[in-house]
């Protein structure tokens, strides 16, 4: 074994705590810097790490073990994702591996397993040399001559007769490496060296490494590196192949292999593009504020004028401006819907380029990245990079893989794109920041939102919040002067807000199938008449939400999920929103045996558009929900939309949230009581910011748009002040309460998640931790600033069984951050029954 070159600190790619040194091996001492992934034994097995610290230490008594391999060519990660995951991990109270494997592409993992395998001497004997063996042995040695097998599951009578072989230099333990599930391949490419003119004279009456010369000289080679793939060139000449072998012995060429590029995604390209548009005042004084702090300039201290042209990014192999100063700007870019706030994205992105820097644009859901990347590719072409999850695992590394290489410079995608391997970051963009979908639930619980604040702070960047819904938290940021605050008041070409009207249900009566009130019927036959486009809103999926017997009551729910099934018409099941149960309905109910008696009750999407298709025959009807839309096919449904092959769009969220379709006047809300339900403290904001945001897709092209917005309660401040489109109303009235209760932004909050599959052992261990929080709370020296640390529960959660789990909550809530986390860390060192799982939700924003 070499000896070692020093060692460093691995974060491991599993939900344990810590970092755990290795020592490197001399021939990998290169390669193994921080960022790179490596291939390290942990117990019993191989796993994947990632280098965060190089040269250090080893802890007292410790002797750590080798580096197996290095995974790849150059660090997966660059020095500023490691720093950042390490904060997130540090702040969200998430293993660092964990939040190292949240920014790593899905799929590149790498393991390997410890298997038994014959040496070479062992085949021979396999071969026909056993006969002299004990019968045992003999049939083992055939068995691996077969296929290796693994060790982990070995039973102790096979490990003794395979031992045997091991003795006698038949068998041997080796790690047999899984490979990641996705990979670029690689390809052999030949590059000049030398001068042209040398290399030119070189080639005498040579023909065809004459040809392999001027290719490589050739402006399409250069602008790949000065590089060709040999086998490009043998299709174009056949023989170039040999021709590059008499290249490289004269020493005019050199051939390595790298990565074979993977093609850009072509997500929006159905979708209509149009020019960019003259921009208002309010615009070009948005762009100018966020471009001065971009530059290091001093900040606009006037609007600019009422238009602005366009800058263009420094087209690709240009030398760029000398960088500017860079210094952190965080801004909250408050537009009613409709307002631009794209075209500012695109202006100030476009002058981020100019000066050879990057961006990373965040949205909230997959559903809008079509029409999103369409407009970015249409100003930017292939310097543009989609990264979602509706991706398949081998076009996210691909995209991935082109914005490491730096031939994309600006990063399109939902949450997990806010670690996009771009480098001198300039802007940052959150679009609709106050959307929970920034929030990751499982695995590291870390704010999309949030972690790129911090990312654009240690990159000096400028980070854009923009919202017309903005968030409490954000929004008091921003009145405090935390953030820059600039204001999008009006809609281009001087269109107006649409009009909005509260129908109460209470009076006017829904049909049953299409729950759709008399006004609501009216003015969608008024909308198909005139050859316009209707969305209606429901956040509810499926045909019937839940179903019982009407002879004895019998209801059908989850076996797992403390939910109702719903039934979905399109497959006759009935389904679990929450995790894969699936069961078809019974002829019979499974209580009482009377048959003809299940009833499907409620009301979902799947019900709506069934109801409206048969109400008004001659109108094309679609869905958007989660039920037939995912990746591609989400992309699909819009382009239809946007088309106008669509008449009447019935949707969930995915509806509500930054489409812009200039053919929709009527938006209806069936039921706006929905999340006013909920039990949380955030159901009040959530539910103005959704009917605010699907009310502004109403009216953007040239005819007014309307709104008709259905409840049992239409003096709900929420439902009021969305009709109003009053924000600064609804954000007083909120805030006062906020304030009085002491929740976000007066107060910060964990929640401490307790589930397990036994309810009495969670309920045991949540009472358990309940009352060690609350012995720490009360220590004097836990906070400096004299804010207590309130602990609330332990109660069960709303969804007190998920996935076939119980689950209990503890809530943590004090004004005093660092008491708060002292309080929830000491939880996190309570010895508890494997069977349970304890987890921290720092930030929370969901009860359930």
């Amino acid at each position: 074994m070499d000896p070692a070159a020093g060692l460093v600190e691995v974060a491991v790619t599993l939900a344990v705590p810590g970092r755990y040194h290795y020592a490197v091996p001399r021939h990998l001492a290169g390669k193994v810097v921080v960022g790179a992934r490596v291939l390290v034994r942990f117990g019993a097995r191989k796993v994947t790490g990632v280098v965060v610290r190089a040269n250090t230490p080893a802890p007292e008594g410790v002797h750590p073990i080798e580096i197996s391999e290095v995974l790849d060519d150059e660090p997966a990660l660059s020095h500023e994702l490691v720093e950042l995951c390490l904060w997130m991990a540090d702040y969200y109270e998430a293993p660092p591996g964990e939040a190292m494997r949240a920014a790593l592409p899905a799929g590149s993992g790498v393991g390997a397993k410890s298997v038994y395998g014959l040496t070479a001497r062992g085949r021979e004997v396999a071969d026909g040399e056993g006969a002299a063996l004990p019968a045992k042995q003999r049939v083992m040695l055939v068995r691996l001559a077969d296929a290796d097998m693994p060790v982990a599951g070995a039973s102790d009578a096979v490990k003794r007769i395979i031992d045997a072989l091991v003795t006698h230099g038949l068998a041997e333990v080796r790690d047999q490496r899984a490979s990641s599930r996705v990979r670029l391949k690689r390809e052999r490419v030949v590059r000049l060296v030398g001068e042209l003119a040398a290399a030119r004279a070189a080639c005498g009456r040579a023909p065809k490494r004459l040809f392999v010369i001027e290719a490589l000289a050739a402006p399409g080679a250069i602008a790949h590196g000065g590089a060709l793939p040999v086998d490009i060139l043998e299709q174009q000449v056949p023989g170039a192949k040999g021709a590059v072998r008499e290249l490289l012995k004269a020493g005019l060429v050199e051939v390595f292999d790298r990565e074979r590029p993977i093609e850009a995604v072509t997500t929006g390209a159905d979708m209509p593009v149009s020019g960019p548009p003259q921009l208002t005042g309010e615009q070009a004084h948005a762009v100018a504020v966020i471009t001065d702090a971009l530059l290091g300039r001093t900040p606009a201290a006037a609007p600019a004028p009422a238009a602005a042209p366009i800058v263009a990014a420094a087209p690709p192999g240009e030398v760029a401006p000398a960088a500017p100063r860079r210094t952190f700007a965080p801004f909250l870019l408050h537009g009613v819907t409709g307002s631009g706030k794209t075209e500012v994205y695109l202006r100030v992105i476009a002058e981020a380029l100019a000066v050879g820097r990057t961006a990373l644009v965040l949205v909230p859901e997959i559903s809008l990245t079509p029409q999103l990347a369409a407009r970015f590719r249409g100003r930017f072409g292939d310097q543009v990079a989609i990264l979602h999850s509706g991706l398949t695992e081998q076009a996210r590394f691909g995209e991935w893989s082109r914005l490491r290489r730096g031939e994309a410079r600006i990063a399109v995608g939902a949450r997990s794109a806010v670690f996009a391997p771009l480098t001198d970051l300039g802007v940052i963009v959150v679009d609709e920041e106050h959307d929970g979908s920034y929030k990751q639930d499982e695995g590291v619980k870390y704010h999309g939102r949030d972690v790129a604040l911090v990312r654009a702070q240690r990159a000096g960047a400028v980070c854009v919040l923009g919202s017309g819904t903005p968030s409490l938290e954000s929004a008091t940021h921003a009145e405090k002067g935390t953030y820059g605050k600039l204001v999008l008041t009006e809609r281009p070409m001087a269109r107006p807000m649409p009009s909005v009207e509260i129908i109460d249900l209470r009076t006017n009566l829904p049909d049953p199938e299409g729950f759709l009130s008399a006004p609501l019927r009216a003015a969608l036959a008024e909308t198909l008449a005139a050859g316009d486009q209707t969305i209606l809103f429901l956040n509810r999926r499926g045909f019937a939400t839940f179903v019982l017997c009407r002879s004895c009551g019998h209801a059908f729910r989850c076996p797992n999920c403390s939910v109702s099934l719903t039934y979905h018409r399109h497959n006759d099941r009935l389904s679990c929103h929450y995790c894969v149960h699936q069961e078809r309905v019974p002829d019979a109910c499974p209580s009482c045996h009377a048959r003809d008696t299940i009833e499907r009750k409620g009301l979902g999407t799947e019900k709506v558009a069934a109801a409206v298709g048969a109400a008004f025959p001659q109108a094309r009807v679609a869905r958007l929900d989660r039920d037939v839309a995912s990746g591609s096919k989400i992309e699909a449904v819009l382009s239809k939309v946007a088309r106008r092959e669509v008449d009447v769009l019935v949707g969930t969220q995915m509806v509500t949230k930054g489409h812009d379709f200039p053919g929709v006047t009527l938006v209806g809300v069936l039921c706006a009581d929905t999340g006013l339900n909920i039990p949380d403290f955030r159901a009040s904001e959530r539910t103005f910011q959704l009917l605010a945001q699907v009310a502004g897709r109403a009216g953007r092209g040239d005819r007014p748009g309307k709104v008709l917005i259905q409840t049992y309660r239409p003096e709900a401040p929420a439902v009021v002040a969305a009709a109003a489109h009053d924000y600064a109303q609804f954000y007083a009235a909120e805030l006062a309460e906020r304030e009085e209760l002491g929740y976000p932004p007066f107060g910060r909050l964990i929640a401490v998640r307790i589930d397990g599959a036994d309810e009495h052992e969670v309920a045991g261990v949540a009472q358990r931790l309940a009352e060690i929080a609350e012995g720490v709370a009360r220590r004097p020296d836990v906070s400096t600033t004299g804010a207590e640390v309130e602990i609330r529960g332990p109660v069960p959660a709303p969804l007190a069984r998920l996935r076939g789990r119980s689950r209990w909550q503890i809530w943590l809530r004090s004004a005093d951050r660092h008491a708060l986390r002292r309080v929830a860390r000491s939880l996190t060192t309570v010895e508890v029954a494997s069977s349970v799982r304890v987890s921290l939700d720092v930030d929370p924003l969901s009860s359930l």
